[in-house]
């Protein structure tokens, strides 16, 4: 090596060394990690709870979010409220874990819900009133104790409906329960200007299961008040009293019907503490409670039939082994128990929920095409619609074509799952299945507005098998026989194919082609100008 080429390397080396090594350098934080989910997540939960500090002093151990699967979880929360009662300021709560779930991760779509669970909470007595803190520490406690605190609340988008569930389960003392759902309805004072709401009843019960606290209250009352007969003379006579409002007016006996019911649950919970279940006896639409039903105990008991009883009514809906048997024999089933078995799998009512063995279970009635094949085509489609929704669309087609009301909003939901390409073929196939090649014979009379109701039935899925090939064809028709109202269906049908790609452009591109030649030529052969022309 020459002298030059020593000293050319002897520099190079030189200017490695002098030079800093990128790849040696700990690694910056990029811009994204600076807005990452879960980064603003935490960041807006920190913020609320500094919110919840101008109002009471409350810290936690650790915090954690998963804002894509909808989870806050505080653990070691401890809080000190402010009441007027507490002037020592010896009111605390402390909680080993505070999680609250939501369904971020899939919202707007059948509902929005939110979940807050407390595990572990624990209470001083300072936090209750003077009054409460003397019965509660007569009884013997000298904190109050919460296994957990459960409370949910849901939005139904589609009927406006809000669903509350909440349990409270008291250490040594009680659990309760409750549960209800309902719809806010707008109502007008007599000034005609918005007033209270009414709300649509559609479920309400509330259950007060005993763990101890029966005995720990006894111990405090007169001899009297410890005997269920003493109890169940004395409690009936004072609501009643209230419910005639003193003596003005006689209960109805809706009222005294449940005020029996009532004190029979009070007697023998007094003589054996178990559970007392209060639950509305709603008709399957609901019952509407008018705003000034709240001011009135009665109009509200007979408004919604209440009932008292020791178990919710869902409990004696449990089938029996016996009724489970046909799942290991199917044959011996008839076919309206078959069907009702299927919905109950479907549903979980009485029954561990299984909605993966309702397909096979109603594959005997589709097949048998009778007046069950419609429902229970609508059940297996249901059944599949989360796991295989090809095979869903299908069954949610033969509903459609049973005369089954139809699956309008499952339609919707398989179809956000399926190609366009899938879709199209299954609606080929199903009506190539049931024969039905010639649109035109289901159209009679002169009217347009017959084939722009054709059209909706094939568009929707409300009236028939959804087809936007048949929808189409019916549109085009209705357009050219003057219907001016069927211009925005083929416009929304033409739109269903738009911005989905190539492929899926070139297939409707074909299909609509060979859908107008057809139209065309009913047009001319059934010599429809002459029907519709005036």
């Amino acid at each position: 090596m020459s002298v030059r080429s020593r000293l050319l390397m002897s520099a190079l080396a030189a200017a490695t060394v002098a030079t800093p090594a990128l790849s040696q350098t700990d690694p910056a934080p990029a811009l994204l990690d600076f807005v990452a989910p879960n980064r603003l997540a935490l960041a807006a939960a920190n913020f609320a709870i500094g919110g919840l500090r101008t109002q009471m002093e409350f810290t936690y151990e650790h915090i954690s979010t998963d804002i894509l699967r909808g989870t806050m979880a505080l653990s070691g929360v401890r809080i000190r409220p402010q009441f007027e009662w507490d002037v020592a300021g010896q009111c605390e709560v402390t909680a080993d874990r505070v999680t609250l779930t939501s369904d971020f991760a899939e919202p707007f779509d059948v509902m929005s819900e939110a979940t807050l669970d407390i595990i572990g909470a624990e209470a001083t007595l300072a936090c209750l009133d003077r009054s409460t803190q003397m019965a509660v520490r007569s009884m013997g406690f000298s904190t109050i104790t919460l296994d957990q605190a459960r409370t949910r609340l849901a939005y139904v988008y589609s009927t406006g409906e809000i669903e509350a569930d909440t349990t409270l389960s008291v250490n040594g003392f009680a659990t309760l329960d409750y549960s209800a759902s309902g719809t806010f309805l707008p109502r007008r004072d007599d000034y005609g200007y918005m007033g209270d709401p009414a709300i649509r009843l559609s479920r309400a019960v509330v259950t007060l299961k005993d763990e101890g606290g029966w005995a720990a209250a006894a111990s405090m009352l007169p001899a009297e008040f410890q005997d269920p007969e003493a109890i169940r003379q004395i409690g009936t006579e004072g609501i009643l009293q209230a419910l005639s409002e003193g003596g003005t007016r006689n209960p109805t006996a809706v009222e005294r019907n449940f005020v029996d019911q009532l004190m029979d649950q009070v007697a023998a919970y007094v003589a054996e503490p178990g559970e007392i279940t209060i639950e509305a006896d709603l008709p399957p639409g609901g019952s509407v409670i008018e705003p000034e039903m709240l001011e009135d105990p009665g109009a509200l008991i007979s408004a919604i039939a209440l009932t008292a009883s020791a178990v919710p009514s869902s409990r004696s809906a449990i089938l029996g082994s016996a009724e489970l048997s046909g799942l290991s024999d199917p044959e011996q089933l008839s076919d309206d128990d078959r069907l009702s078995l299927a919905g109950r799998l479907l549903s979980g009512d009485g029954v561990p929920r299984a909605p993966g063995l309702v397909p096979d279970l109603v594959a005997p009635l589709i097949e048998g095409g009778g007046p069950q094949s419609g429902p229970a085509a609508a059940f297996a489609a249901e059944a599949l619609s989360d796991t295989d929704p090809v095979t869903a669309y299908g069954y949610a087609l033969v509903a459609s074509s049973a005369g089954t009301g139809g699956p309008v909003s499952l339609y919707d939901r398989l179809e956000a799952r399926m190609t366009t390409g899938q879709v199209m073929t299954a609606q080929a196939d199903h009506l190539e299945e049931i024969g039905d090649t010639d649109p035109l014979a289901a159209i009679e009379g002169d009217d347009p507005r017959d084939l722009r109701a054709a059209v909706l039935d094939y568009l929707t899925g409300a009236g028939a098998p959804r087809s936007y090939a048949r929808a189409y064809y019916y549109a085009i028709l209705a357009e050219a026989a003057g219907d001016f109202a069927a211009t925005p269906l083929r416009q929304e049908i033409v739109a269903r194919f738009s911005n989905r790609g190539d492929d899926v452009a070139a297939r409707w591109r074909e299909a609509s082609a060979e859908i107008e030649a057809q139209a065309i030529a009913d047009w001319i052969d059934a010599d429809l100008p002459a029907r519709y022309a005036r």
